[in-house]
């Protein structure tokens, strides 16, 4: 089905937690989500966005997690009224 499109998604938690291991946040997010977590339990189709400085998302897959690229669109820029 191709990439997934970031379109597709919303997020669903914003917080620390105490690891960045995907299958220790796959077992937490599907297990005990943390207060705060407002989306289904976790499992195929999912992201996971690890930041540390930098964003890198993870599509979790029937075979484990795959890292994904998403590539923003550019919005079309508003033109100001002219007089």
């Amino acid at each position: 089905f191709g990439e997934p499109q970031i379109e597709q998604y919303q997020p669903v938690y914003d917080g620390a937690l105490d690891t960045n291991n995907l299958e220790s946040i796959y077992a937490l997010f599907r297990d005990y989500p943390p207060e705060g977590y407002h989306g289904h339990r976790m499992g195929l189709g999912d992201v996971v966005e690890l930041y540390d400085g930098i964003s890198e998302f993870y599509y979790c897959d029937r075979i484990g997690f795959q890292p994904v690229v998403f590539t923003l669109r550019e919005q079309p820029q508003l033109q100001e009224p002219s007089m």
